[in-house]
């Protein structure tokens, strides 16, 4: 079949030349060609958390293991990492910085969190790379309180997912204050162990990611209420990644990350009526193992999308992958997938960031960041798109 492939293509190709005029000899079909990139950071065991910090160049990533912030400046055109300066934060090498996430309420500020130290920092990250940031605001976590670990700005409050079990009561909080008066807070028990924290759009409810308990904690906010919500093990385990979604996707839409023996690229969503739905990857070869650590809005103008984070982390069987899906009219089932194999595998990929027309991966195992570029394309119109065997050439995207 591919001999048959091959042999159109040529006549294809013949034919364009043949037909080409005088005043055109040259074909001007533009090349289409992605690209991913990896930069190297500074040597350690745990690159973490990154967040752009708004209408600025600057990218600010944390490495857990030595509690150092690096910030990275882009190139305004490209988006490509150019520079980066690393600061400590926090008492010592063992504070371990891991949070990061920027305040809307305090325009350029940017929250951390350090985990050992059992706070949360509001940092102003400086104008310059080499600016060091100076700390506007402390927040202690407060007893039994233990470990803040991902941390997010809703509306008026900073909340933080305590990863740590609590010294006191042996049990796992979730912590919520508001960023003004942080002595207005409040500590939901949850279960083993929270990490991402968001805001269903239409009803204000807050969800909770609890990895290890494999469950969604929802919490209203304003009565105190709370409820888990159990992931049923045949979709999977191990939910952690989340986002808040407005528009088509509204909602919040989270992953699974499977477990030691793998994933199965399953990720779900809860709209208003706080029902969970799951979707699952088609793909039998390359999405069938897939570990979803992280999940990111990839909406275009041509419709709704997502960027899904496949990991080695917990499972050498899952790829370490950067994953686009597409979804039907109705957002019932996922109608299209692209994927993109990280050039160093078993590199335990953690976080994705979506840029303006980039996008940023961390790699926990490698100490470096990778970037995807597109040229003359768009994301959702690359080839692979479907694979029915290993005979049989991929299907025409788009």
């Amino acid at each position: 079949m591919l001999y048959h492939v091959f042999k159109s293509l040529v006549v294809a190709l013949a034919f364009g030349a043949a037909t080409a005029s005088a005043k055109n000899p040259v074909s001007s079909n533009a090349l289409v060609s992605r690209r991913l990139t990896e930069y190297l950071m500074p040597v350690t065991t745990e690159t973490h958390e990154f967040a752009r910090v708004p209408n600025t160049n600057f990218v600010l990533l944390t490495q857990m293991s030595d509690s150092e912030l690096i910030k990275i400046e882009l190139d305004p055109t490209t988006e490509e990492p150019i520079a980066y300066h690393s600061f400590p934060m926090g008492r010592n090498s063992s504070s371990m910085l891991h949070g990061v996430w920027p305040s809307s309420k305090y325009p350029g500020l940017m929250w951390l969190s350090l985990q050992a130290d059992n706070k949360l920092l509001l940092v102003d990250p400086g104008k310059n790379l080499s600016s060091v940031p100076k700390i506007k605001k402390t927040i202690d976590i407060p007893k039994p309180g233990n470990g803040p670990h991902c941390l997010f700005e809703i509306g008026n409050r900073v909340w933080a997912g305590l990863k740590v079990a609590s010294k006191q009561t042996g049990q796992y909080y979730v912590f919520s204050a508001d960023i003004h008066n942080s002595t207005d807070y409040t500590l939901y028990q949850s279960l083993k162990s929270p990490v991402f924290i968001k805001e269903e759009p239409t009803t204000g409810l807050i969800y909770v990611t609890q990895d290890s308990d494999s469950s969604i904690m929802r919490i209203n906010a304003t009565s105190g209420e709370t409820k888990q919500m159990p992931i049923p093990p045949s979709v999977g385990n191990n939910a952690v990644g989340m986002i808040s979604a407005s528009g088509p996707l509204s909602g919040v839409w989270f992953t699974l990350a499977g477990s030691a023996t793998g994933g199965t690229g399953t990720f779900g969503h809860i709209g208003a009526d706080g029902k969970m739905k799951f979707f699952s990857l088609q793909h039998e070869i390359l999405g069938a193992n897939a570990g979803l650590l992280h999940i990111a809005d990839a909406s275009t103008a041509a419709g709704p999308a997502l960027w899904l984070l496949s990991t080695s982390l917990l499972s050498n069987n899952s790829p370490d992958a950067l994953i686009r899906v597409t979804f039907d009219s109705s957002l019932s089932s996922v109608a299209g997938e692209e994927y993109i194999s990280m050039q160093t595998q078993n590199a335990k990929v953690h976080r994705v960031l979506p840029l303006d027309s980039t996008v940023l991966v961390s790699e926990l195992n490698t100490f470096t960041l990778a970037q995807l570029k597109y040229n003359n394309t768009v994301a959702g119109r690359w080839l692979p798109a479907e694979l029915a065997s290993n005979t049989t050439v991929y299907t025409e995207a788009g």
